[in-house]
């Protein structure tokens, strides 16, 4: 099998090629997986390749979504914040949440995102899509109340400080607990189960998102599988609409 091109100018990513080697190569082709950053209409940038990673994404409108839907080229979206990884993790272990708790601050240039993160990790630990209760906001602060499938509850917190970046605590209670701990500052995150037999940590995940990203797509080309990352975002980001800024 022939190295498939990477087309990017995004030092990390050319970093996790060299990685891959020899199973990617950087490149331009018709058939290269391209690198699109997420900054602006990041949405415009998916032509031209076989297959895309999008690195970051601001929030995009419904009707977008609704356009990114047909495209049939994979698409792997890369959310440091909630990554794939660390979301198989989190299920690694049956919860049976009956509430979901997210507490998220960080800084006000990222705090949209940082928001809609927080509301991926809801999702993600209620089991499933999530619609708006209530929810609050003040100069520093927004607060969501949540119903997820089966009637499970979720709160999600987001609080605005100093700084760039963000930080999170994501906890689903239940007969068993699980608690997600993720940084911006670091690249690793913490996923911990609690019930009657004691306190378990997952092992750290090191791989860096760049190479995690061009892996997954990678598979999803060679494979023909599908990448659900669009589908994710897409949730997210209506569950965000209402309170975005």
């Amino acid at each position: 099998m022939s190295a498939r091109e990477v087309r990017t100018d995004l030092a990390a990513y050319r970093a996790a090629v060299a990685e891959l080697s020899p199973l990617v190569r950087l490149g331009r082709g018709a058939g290269a997986i391209r690198v699109v950053e997420g900054r602006g209409a990041w949405w415009e940038r998916l032509i031209d390749a076989a297959a895309f990673v999008v690195d970051e994404p601001d929030p995009a409108p419904a009707d977008v979504h609704g356009r990114l839907a047909l495209i049939a080229a994979p698409v792997a979206v890369v959310r440091r914040r909630l990554r794939p990884d660390v979301v198989a993790d989190a299920g690694a272990e049956p919860v049976a949440a009956r509430h979901v708790v997210v507490d998220a601050w960080g800084g006000r240039t990222d705090a949209t995102a940082l928001l809609r993160d927080a509301l991926g990790w809801a999702r993600v630990l209620a089991g499933g899509p999530l619609s708006v209760v209530a929810h609050a906001d003040t100069a520093t602060a927004t607060t969501l109340a949540l119903r997820g499938p089966d009637g499970v509850g979720a709160s999600v917190t987001r609080a605005i400080g100093g700084g760039v970046g963000g930080a999170m605590v994501a906890t689903a209670l239940g007969p068993r607990r699980v608690e997600v701990r993720v940084d911006s500052a670091s690249p690793l995150a913490e996923v911990a189960f609690d019930d009657d037999e004691g306190r378990r940590i997952r092992p750290v995940r090191r791989e860096s998102p760049e190479r995690l990203a061009l892996r997954r797509v990678l598979e999803a080309v060679e494979s023909g599988a599908t990448l659900n990352d669009l589908d994710e975002l897409a949730a997210d980001d209506a569950v965000l609409s209402p309170s975005s800024e």
